[in-house]
């Protein structure tokens, strides 16, 4: 951990033009710094002004030159975001405003904060949790309404409810287990072995339950990649500039005009799609398509689902029957492509693939809105939590989810063969300390500290 007896500062706003840019110093000395570069008309030091009330007045160096005319935002510990003292400046957006103003609060005995040593302050100073803090870089990084309002619900404590709710039960379901390992005369294991067993497997459900809506929760929070393949001139980078409704990949009628592979971004119904444009794939001796055919095979492994357009004004060729067969256990939408002009193959000869079928014309646009609304049923497999359950989003947090399930199958398979008791309790035990990892109880500094320089400088 570093020094929280430091006062530290960073700025807070993205280095650029802008109307407006902030600095944070945050500490015990917060207003002993900002008392010797912040002037105002009135002459009462920064600690005794009232908390959570803006000053408006200038900063000046040590030679009462100004650089800016600044509001000065006080909030008084513990009721600020790191729980110390915290003296905010919003000064004009500039880079020079803000690195003018940056350098000179250093000068004055505030020390450079650490990437996300504001939010680690936050978490040692017990305002918020580990999952909590994790939570603030997933609110800065949403790609999407429903990503940022996921993060927001976890900022504000939804998965740690349901973490410290499990944890609690495992407290008592030990507490039982230890008073029959402390009492054998009372003869209680008949009575309470098949409760705390059937308790067990509950537990472990909801667990269970909860890493089988995680890649739900990976899509809120990462996005889903959706690759589209093809032939050459089957019309690929028309669709993605029609899904983007906009012309960012190059049309041409010449085979093999993409010969790299180009990612963007689009929201459906607020989660996140990233639509990828690969190569058209075919037999080549051309160096440089080779490389790109090569790509796109790779893409097609990766991605969540493979939206293989086929030009329906021709007839089926080797290369479209490869794609598709080597495709056979991922997630396919074929996009029958080209209905505006005359049609050689049709819906029901490919039926024969099992996969959902398309017809449109990405040169009109025809058929857009049923492929949109196709594309978003096959995300939405499975739905997203919409209740009092905790969706997991995070990696670290999968994991943790995964190892507990673990331990208390394990837990309650002890008790169904008979072994000891203190069988049982180890595994419980063990649950009950890797679950508290998720929101820092539990969890070794090392990891606290890996977590936090994820984080970016001024967080």
């Amino acid at each position: 951990m570093y020094d929280t007896a430091d006062t530290i500062a960073a700025i807070t706003t993205p280095l650029g033009e802008s109307g407006i840019g902030a600095v944070r110093i945050s500490g015990p000395d917060a207003y002993a710094v900002g008392d010797k570069i912040f002037k105002s008309k009135s002459a009462v030091p920064l600690k005794e002004r009232r908390d959570r009330s803006i000053q408006y007045g200038t900063i000046v160096d040590e030679n009462g030159t100004c650089i800016d005319e600044v509001l000065a935002l006080i909030m008084k510990g513990p009721h600020s975001y790191t729980a110390e003292d915290v003296l905010e400046i919003q000064c004009h957006g500039g880079r020079e405003a803000l690195e003018s103003i940056l350098q000179l609060i250093l000068r004055s005995g505030a020390r450079m904060a650490n990437p996300g040593e504001f939010t680690e302050r936050a978490f040692v100073n017990g305002r918020i949790d580990l999952a909590q803090a994790e939570a603030v870089m997933d609110v800065i990084q949403a790609k999407s309404r429903a990503g940022l309002t996921s993060a927001v619900s976890q900022l504000e404590g939804r998965l740690s409810k349901v973490i410290n709710k499990t944890r609690k039960d495992l407290t008592e379901l030990v507490t039982r287990l230890e008073v029959m390992i402390d009492y054998p005369e009372e003869d209680l294991e008949d009575i309470a072995v098949p409760d705390v067993s059937g308790a067990l497997q509950e537990m472990q459900e909801k667990l269970q339950h909860m890493l089988e809506e995680s890649q739900n929760g990976r899509m809120i929070r990462d996005g889903v990649m959706a690759a589209i393949a093809g032939t050459p001139n089957a019309g690929k980078s028309s669709l993605l500039n029609r899904l983007l409704q906009e012309e960012r990949a190059i049309v041409t009628d010449v085979p093999g005009t993409t010969r790299d592979v180009l990612e963007e971004w689009i929201t459906l119904r607020g989660v996140p799609v990233c639509l990828v444009d690969t190569a058209g794939i075919r037999e080549t001796d051309d160096t440089v398509e080779k490389i790109g055919v090569s790509r796109a095979r790779r893409y097609l492994d990766r991605a969540d689902i493979i939206l293989a357009v086929i030009d329906g004004s021709r007839p089926l060729t080797d290369e479209d029957k490869d794609i598709l067969q080597s495709a056979a256990d991922k997630n396919v939408i074929i996009v029958l492509n080209k209905t505006d002009l005359p049609s050689v193959m049709t819906s029901q000869d490919l039926s024969t693939y099992g996969f959902p079928i398309c017809p449109i014309s990405a040169s009109t646009g025809d058929g857009l809105e049923e492929l949109k609304d196709r594309l978003l049923q096959e995300v939405l497999k499975g739905g997203f939590t919409d209740g009092p359950s905790a969706l997991l989003t995070n990696t670290r947090h999968i994991e943790l989810v995964r190892q507990s399930a673990e331990a208390l199958e394990r837990a309650r398979q002890s008790l169904q063969d008979g072994m000891p008791l203190d069988c049982a309790v180890i595994d419980i035990r063990q649950a009950w300390d890797t679950l508290g990892s998720i929101t820092g109880d539990t969890v070794h500094d090392d990891i606290v500290e890996e977590i936090f320089s994820r984080f970016c400088l001024g967080k």
